[in-house]
């Protein structure tokens, strides 16, 4: 049997393709391995580690309150151990379970090959193998929304299970998801458009509401008991907002007409441009066809995107999402479904689909490679090696105490210090001067004031280790003399 001949019957049996995608998807994600960073991530990891002393809630941080993914990490470390691994294990899963997902999705609203060529493009698409392998809430929170709407689906589509039980599971998923990340809450306008779409709203729909609720129901309860405020967490979130964003400018979202473009230039100068375009084609295309069979996508796509580019976080007030690539991830499944069934059934396309296929995979790992942020934490596990036989005290910015911390697994034995108001008073200690971390932090909290010693040090201090190639982003060690 001739090669083409092998390749055809792997792609037409399912049981065999969908595995090997699967396989390619790992294999990718592995290479191109992110890891631990140095901001959300980080402090995921902390709360992970000290759940077992207690939920550690903090009313201006709304990052605690996301019992979801501490919950989950928390899992993988009694497992395996506080590693980087096992810090995205469960990420890692959910995006490999994606894979296999928007197949069933494929297979359900269209045909299987549709399915098949949907799960290769997710497979190899760039935003989610870089979020596939940091401890962040996109990935895992939109693969919960995703398993929800399938379910949805499945019980509209092709047959309802009893009791109407499908609909309820479907509610559920999405308040677990909801637990991860808030902004999944955004697919309420799905269901919006496709009960208008379907022009009836089935008593059934009051059953995903109904299992949405039983999840927000136990997590109020949860913070009801740690703080007496079952609303804590919608609080935290929305005082946290509020504050990002005045501190922040509302990071230029209300200029005009430039707040209009964040999303478009994100799309076009991120990681993925190459797909983004060609959806986008894909969405004209069927729109100008009134192709009735891609409207469910389009449904969840266009608005959930419209939403993200013009839409409001808050009910009181406008204050717009702000314009981040990761948080495309909830329309990562509508979007590469539409671009599935367009390389499937166009038949002025469908004979270069081999083509276009490998000029996404080489743009993939093309974009993928651009990036800076893979193993952030070399230089300082480095730093943190170097630094075991210091008998000194140690001062050092807040994070880069947190990033030792993390990576002596939270049995840090070095004499870390916190930056003083100044070090006037400091003598025959060391100070890390993390360039690259400090100016990071400034960037999140512009307020920020550091010592006006680490900006200009003192003749008195000498550098007694330097790591890192750029002079910009360097390491150094003073010793205080």
């Amino acid at each position: 049997m001739k090669l083409p001949e092998i390749i055809k019957k792997i792609v037409e049996n399912s049981k065999i393709a969908l595995p090997l995608i699967v396989l390619l998807g790992l294999i990718l994600r592995i290479i191109f391995f992110s890891g631990m960073g140095t901001s959300d991530d980080l402090l995921y990891s902390r709360f992970a580690h000290y759940l077992d002393k207690g939920v550690y809630l903090d009313a201006d941080l709304s990052l605690s309150t996301r019992l979801g993914i501490i919950f989950l990490t928390a899992i993988s470390y009694s497992l395996f151990g506080i590693n980087d691994f096992s810090s995205v294990f469960f990420v890692l899963a959910s995006s490999l379970a994606g894979i296999v997902l928007v197949y069933y999705f494929g297979k359900l609203i269209f045909d299987k090959k549709t399915g098949l060529i949907a799960a290769f493009l997710l497979s190899i698409f760039p935003l989610d193998i870089v979020y596939s392998t940091r401890l962040l809430t996109d990935v895992p929170s939109a693969f919960l929304m995703n398993l929800g709407v399938y379910i949805f689906l499945y019980n509209e589509l092709k047959m309802k299970w009893r009791f109407g039980s499908g609909y309820l599971l479907s509610g559920i998923f999405i308040g677990l998801g909801y637990m991860i990340r808030e902004t999944i809450l955004l697919i309420g306008i799905f269901f919006v458009f496709y009960s208008v779409y379907r022009k009836k709203i089935k008593k059934e729909y009051l059953l995903v509401a109904f299992g949405f609720l039983m999840i927000f129901a136990i997590e109020s309860s949860i913070f009801y008991g740690l703080t007496g405020y079952p609303l804590f967490r919608q609080h935290a979130s929305q005082q946290a907002l509020e504050y990002s964003f005045v501190m922040h400018d509302y990071f230029g979202r209300l200029e005009f007409p430039k707040g209009l473009l964040h999303y478009p230039y994100i799309i076009l100068t991120g990681n993925s441009p190459l797909f983004y375009i060609l959806i986008f084609i894909s969405i004209i295309h069927f729109m100008l066809q009134k192709n009735k069979e891609a409207y469910l996508m389009l449904i969840w796509f266009i608005p959930l995107l419209l939403y993200l580019s013009f839409g409001t976080t808050s009910l009181t007030s406008y204050i717009p999402l702000r314009a981040v690539e990761r948080y495309l991830t909830i329309i990562s499944v509508p979007g590469l479904l539409l671009l599935a069934l367009f390389l499937n059934q166009n038949k002025g396309i469908r004979g270069f689909m081999p083509f276009f296929l490998l000029l996404l995979l080489i743009s993939s790992v093309f974009f993928i490679s651009l990036r800076q942020d893979k193993n952030s934490l070399a230089s300082l596990r480095i730093l943190y090696n170097d630094l075991q036989s210091a008998d000194k005290a140690i001062y050092a910015d807040e994070r880069t105490i947190k990033v030792f911390d993390y990576i002596s697994a939270y049995n840090n034995k070095l004499k870390l210090i916190e930056y003083p108001k100044n070090f006037k008073d400091v003598k025959d200690a060391y100070v890390i001067v993390n360039k690259k971390m400090l100016r990071n932090v400034v960037i999140a909290n512009p307020w920020l004031k550091f010592p006006e010693e680490i900006e200009n040090p003192p003749k008195n201090w000498k550098i007694t280790k330097q790591v890192g190639k750029e002079e910009k982003d360097m390491i150094l060690v003073y010793h205080i003399l």
